[in-house]
Order: C-alpha cells, then sequence, then structure tokens
C-alpha cells in the first residue's frame, strides 16, 4: 500500500481506479484457476494431507519435476524481489531512526527478520501481529484525518491512461496477489470448493474497497504540480507535510507496518522454501538416529536457509538503494503475472488431458479451456513488452 500512491500518481485517480479493477479481476480470474489447480492435484492424490495443494505439489503432480523446478523458479524470482524491495524501503526507515550508514540500516533490518524467521512460523505470526494492528490503526487515523483534506479537482484534473500499464498493472497485481494462499484456504476449509470460491471473491474484493479509498485520500490531497516527479515516492509524505505533525509520525507508522508485516510473511515463505530444498537432500535415516541430532540438524538447516534467503537481497537492496519501486514493479509482472496467471492454467490443462474422469470441481470458472487460454495469453502478452524493454 505504501507504494500505490507512488506508482499511481502519473496515471491520476480514475485511470488508476481503472488499472485496479483490472487487476482484481485478474486476481480473481487467477484465484479461482488456482482453486481447481489445487482441488485437480487433491483429487488425484491419496494422500491429501501431504500439502498435495501446494503450488510445487501442483506443478510437481500434473508437469512433472520440470514444471516443478520452473514454478521454484518463478516463487524464488518473486519473493527476492519483494524482498528486495522491502530490505531497500526498511533499511532507509532504519537510516532515517539511527543515523545509520545504508549498509548498515539494511543489514540490521534485514537482521531483525532472519531472526524471526529461524525462530519459526509462530514467532514470525506473533510480532506480525503487532504490526497488523499498527498498519490498521494508522490506515484508519490517516483516512480520517486525510478524507477532509481531499481536494476533487486534483482527483480529476489529472488523467493518464497511458501510465496504466505498465506502473498501476505491476503495483496492481502485486497488491492484490493472495493467490498463493488458495491451496491452504481450500485444505482449511475441507475441501469446499464454494465456500472456499466466497471465500476468495469477499477477501478480494475488501482490499479493492480499502485500495480506493487509499487512492482517494492521497491522490486527492496531492497536487501534482507542487510535487517533484524525479522521486515518485515523495507522494508518501505529502499527506503527513500537509495535515502536520501528528498526520506525519502517523504515515512514518503506517510505512514503519505495512513494509514491517510484508517482510514478516515474504521472508518466513522465502526460508521455508530454502528449508524445504535442503532437507529433500538430507538423508531421513541420518536424523532418525538421534533425536537431539535431528533438532540440531533442523536449527542448523533454518540458519543456512535464512543465510540463502536474506543474503541475496541485502546485497541488491545495498548496490541499488533506490529499487525499492522498480523490484515491486518487476516482481509483479514478470513474478507474479507468470506464477499466478500462466502456471496453474497450464496446471489445468495438463490433468484435463492426462485423466479420463468427467468430475468436475462444483463452482469451477465457467468457460473451459478457452478461459484458460485466454487467461495465459493475456498473462504472455502482460509479460512480453516488460522482458522485451528489460532485454533492450
Amino acid at each position: 500500500m505504501i507504494a500505490l500512491p507512488a506508482e499511481t500518481v502519473d496515471a491520476g485517480f480514475i485511470p488508476s481506479i481503472f488499472g485496479l479493477s483490472l487487476c482484481w479481476i485478474f486476481t480473481y480470474v487467477s484465484s479461482l484457476v488456482t482453486l481447481e489447480a489445487s482441488w485437480l492435484a487433491s483429487s488425484s492424490s491419496s494422500e491429501q494431507n501431504n500439502s498435495e495443494g501446494s503450488f510445487l505439489s501442483i506443478a510437481r503432480t500434473s508437469l512433472g519435476i520440470p514444471g516443478e523446478i520452473l514454478t521454484a523458479f518463478l516463487f524464488y524470482f518473486l519473493l527476492t524481489a519483494i524482498i528486495v524491495a522491502y530490505v531497500s524501503e526498511g533499511g532507509s526507515l532504519v537510516v532515517s531512526s539511527i543515523n545509520a550508514s545504508p549498509a548498515v540500516g539494511s543489514l540490521v533490518f534485514t537482521s531483525f527478520f532472519a531472526l524471526l524467521g529461524i525462530s519459526g512460523t509462530s514467532a514470525v505470526d506473533n510480532i506480525n501481529r503487532v504490526f497488523v494492528f499498527g498498519l490498521v490503526l494508522s490506515f484508519i487515523c490517516l483516512v480520517s484525518f486525510g478524507l477532509p483534506m481531499v481536494n476533487i479537482n486534483n482527483l480529476l484534473q489529472h488523467s493518464d491512461f497511458d501510465m496504466v500499464y505498465p506502473n498501476v498493472i505491476s503495483i496492481g497485481i502485486l497488491s492484490f496477489g493472495a493467490q498463493n494462499v488458495v491451496p491452504t484456504l481450500l485444505e482449511y476449509l475441507n475441501y469446499d470448493t464454494i465456500k472456499t470460491r466466497q471465500a476468495i471473491l469477499i477477501g478480494s474484493l475488501i482490499p479493492l474497497v480499502l485500495y480506493t479509498i487509499w487512492e482517494g485520500v492521497f491522490l486527492g490531497v496531492i497536487d501534482l504540480s507542487n510535487t517533484n516527479e524525479s522521486s515518485k515516492l515523495e507522494v508518501i509524505s505529502v499527506l503527513g507535510k500537509t495535515g502536520g505533525p501528528i498526520v506525519n509520525d502517523l504515515v512514518e507508522l503506517f510505512s514503519l507496518c505495512a513494509i514491517c508485516s510484508s517482510m514478516a510473511g515474504a521472508s518466513v515463505s522465502l526460508i521455508d522454501f530454502f528449508q524445504d530444498a535442503i532437507s529433500k537432500k538430507s538423508s531421513k535415516s541420518e536424523l532418525e538416529v538421534d533425536p537431539e541430532m535431528s533438532t540440531s540438524s533442523v536449527s542448523k538447516t533454518r540458519i543456512l536457509a535464512a543465510f540463502l534467503a536474506l543474503a541475496p537481497p541485502v546485497l541488491l537492496a545495498y548496490s541499488y538503494p533506490d529499487i525499492f519501486l522498480v523490484a515491486l514493479e518487476e516482481a509483479g509482472l514478470l513474478g507474479g503475472v507468470s506464477l499466478y496467471g500462466i502456471i496453474p492454467a497450464i496446471c489445468i490443462l495438463s490433468f484435463s488431458r492426462a485423466s479420463s474422469s468427467e468430475e468436475e470441481m462444483p463452482g469451477k470458472l465457467a468457460g473451459g479451456d478457452a478461459t484458460l487460454v485466454a487467461l495465459t495469453a493475456i498473462s504472455i502478452t502482460l509479460i512480453i513488452p516488460e522482458v522485451s524493454n528489460l532485454l533492450s
């Protein structure tokens, strides 16, 4: 949510809401495709309780080892790009607080979340509750302070639909992106696909409403003629400067909680990813020799996984201190669209060709193969210009 106003300010309010609405449609459709892929994977396995709904297992079940490797690469790229962005901005927040160098700021910020990740999901969850509470509280306060300052002319005077792609689309897809939790949600709801579909609809509409309010407050307060176009992140501080010291403190609190809550989830996910990869190469017999040795090995594996997961983002964030928005843009378009828009659709097409069963998932997305092909084509269309831009 921090990057939303910065990435959408060039487009203006109306084009931004249009772009975010398109991102919501993409998220909802791709989530339903992910739901069907997860249901097919769990239905084709006799071991539903063995994480058969995760993205990697879905790809492995339908596409084999090559599909699993490709999915793992996309998952790694997406999370790494996100973490690089968070480390860059989080390090800047640390620097402004303790007057340290950028390198020290990034290291301190990342070390905190590395220790949390090593401690395990439970520790991350407890700390993250604090960040989420601060995020919600500061959001409510900022909206309350900001709404009276909204100038309708600021919302309507600037409108540039040419800026919807790639800026608005990339940050929008990343902001809505929750497709990775669909398999877990399906399992939590006892494989009831109708209830899961309803949860996806409600769960995706709530952010759309909140993002619209958030955009209205920020873009309604900002007078584009008084902003410095050389730094899009400057728009984040405009509300604080306009509202006075209290609002400025709320903006800083919101920024801190937003970065930290996002970093907590992304870092533990990537650490878990590396731990799983390392554990697969470990001999089960070695871990079963001695329980104490098993516990020690798991602890060492977790530390190694944390280092492999978080050391590269620190180096990238230090080497490119202004990478925050760029990393989020690439994560949304290249990582998010590929992982969520293409992989699940291909998995379903593979399942349908490999299975002779005529049973269909209750509440599945209408359109059949045509819808899957269309989603894949749209995703590729979004990706190609960005890839060409990077290669040029």
